[in-house]
């Protein structure tokens, strides 16, 4: 965007000209929406992305008078912008998922379609029971554990997110990931031991 283009568009956001949100939209919107995306990280659909840009653009208009031309330009800025939003709406979108598992009920063994193996090497029925009480197991621990650490086993183990990757998101060392996630296993081997107990004792 040529910088006379920038600095009209700027003038026009501050008088409130609906134009210059709308030459804004027209010349940004593709490279928005590509950040929108890889910001989001897989996370949510086509739509979130969609309502990222729109969030983004809402907040260039509200907040125009915040923009220093002295310290960037009109598209960085709106790309910060940009960035800010989609990283709240990945927030959301994964509190979200992490309430969905949290009330996620096991499937039923009788909901599950039988094996095409041949009789003999399918698992017996033992065995699916087994399975099926310690899916049960883990998902009751998970409820049970602080939400924040519920959220950083869900993120490692489930989603499989690298340690680095959880530790930048969360404004971590390293060293204090790798501590709160030995001390949120041990809290879940902990309730899956007092429920293994409480079964040993019904039986």
């Amino acid at each position: 965007m040529p910088e006379w283009d920038e600095q009209t568009i700027h003038r026009q956001l501050l008088a409130r000209d609906p134009a210059g949100l709308d030459a804004l939209a027209g010349a940004l919107a593709h490279r928005l929406y590509r950040l929108a995306e890889m910001a989001l990280g897989g996370l949510g659909s086509a739509q979130d992305a969609e309502e990222v840009v729109s969030d983004a653009l809402a907040a260039a208009w509200e907040r125009a008078a915040e923009f220093d031309p002295q310290r960037s330009t009109l598209a960085n800025w709106v790309l910060m912008l940009t960035k800010y939003a989609a990283l709240d709406r990945r927030r959301a979108l994964r509190r979200r998922t992490l309430d969905d598992m949290g009330r996620a009920k096991v499937i039923p063994l009788s909901a599950v379609p039988e094996a095409a193996e041949p009789e003999e090497t399918a698992p017996p029925v033992d065995a699916a029971v087994v399975a099926h009480e310690e899916q049960a197991a883990v998902h009751a621990a998970l409820r049970r554990l602080p939400p924040a650490e519920r959220e950083l086993l869900i993120r490692r183990y489930f989603f499989e997110e690298s340690v680095a990757e959880i530790a930048r998101d969360l404004g971590l060392s390293r060293g204090a990931l790798d501590t709160r996630l030995w001390r949120a296993r041990q809290n879940l081997r902990r309730l899956l031991s007092d429920e293994s107990e409480v079964h040993t004792h019904d039986r």
